[in-house]
This record gives structure tokens, C-alpha cells and sequence, in this order.
């Protein structure tokens, strides 16, 4: 079974968005607004709404959406550590 590229971005926003739920809660025992933890939700919704339908382009790939996600997640836990 092969997986869409929605789904590929969606399970690594999904997990993004759990590890920054655990790293906070359990690791930093920090309470974050509800806005700051779901930083990789929006990029995820931007890539949904930004994907071309009909012309493949190279920034439309998920590994470049996949990677954005993460580094949005390190860069807000990194944020908090500091």
C-alpha cells in the first residue's frame, strides 16, 4: 500500500506535534499556549493549501515539507530550552 503525500506530511506533522507535547510536558515541565504546540499543524495546512494540483514543482515535494516540519518543531523546543 503506498501512501499519499498528504498522509506522509500529516504523519510527520502528527508526530512532530506529539514530540513537542511530550518534550514539553514530561522534559521541561513547561505549560506553552495552545498556538506555540502546534506549530508544524499550520505548516501542515499551508502545504495543503499551497500543493499545485495539475504541475509538479520541486518545492512541492513532501521530504522538503517533511523537513520544515521538523525543523520547525526543533526550532520551538530549542526556543524554550534557551
Amino acid at each position: 500500500m503506498k501512501l499519499s503525500d498528504e498522509v506522509k506530511v500529516a504523519i510527520v506533522a502528527a508526530i512532530c506535534i506529539l514530540s513537542i507535547a511530550i518534550v514539553f510536558k514530561n522534559v521541561l515541565q513547561l505549560q506553552v499556549s495552545y498556538i506555540i504546540s502546534n506549530g508544524p499543524l499550520y505548516l501542515f495546512v499551508v502545504y495543503l493549501i499551497t500543493r499545485s494540483k495539475t504541475e509538479r514543482s520541486k518545492c512541492d515535494r513532501p521530504l522538503y515539507w517533511g523537513s520544515a516540519i521538523v525543523m520547525v518543531t526543533v526550532l520551538t523546543i530549542l526556543v524554550y530550552v534557551v
